[in-house]
């Protein structure tokens, strides 16, 4: 897990470089800072809600000795998409500590 912590930091500091090149480098304020961190938060729930939710589909299938063509692709994206916008949390809240 160290490593793998490690390496995300080294992504969470690429993001907040490609944010501060496109949105500067601070936050204007305290609050602009809360939602851009808000609305990150939200976009990586709302993954997570469809992460579970194919999870859920797929042990239903397995129970049922159903195909599960389909559902393990459907999770991975969506985890991956979790754990990009987690990136982006972190990277919004390095961007707020500057």
């Amino acid at each position: 897990m160290k490593e793998l912590k490690e390496a995300v930091k080294v992504l969470m500091h690429e993001e907040y470089e490609r944010a501060a090149e496109r949105f500067g480098e601070k936050f204007n304020s305290p609050h602009e800072a809360y939602a851009v961190i808000k609305e990150e938060v939200e976009e990586a729930q709302k993954e997570m809600r469809y992460t579970l939710g194919q999870t859920e589909v797929y042990w239903i299938r397995i129970k049922e000795n159903r195909i599960t063509d389909g559902t393990l692709e459907v999770i991975e994206e969506r985890a991956l998409n979790a754990a990009c916008e987690l990136i982006r949390v972190a990277a919004m809240a390095y961007k707020a500590r500057r």
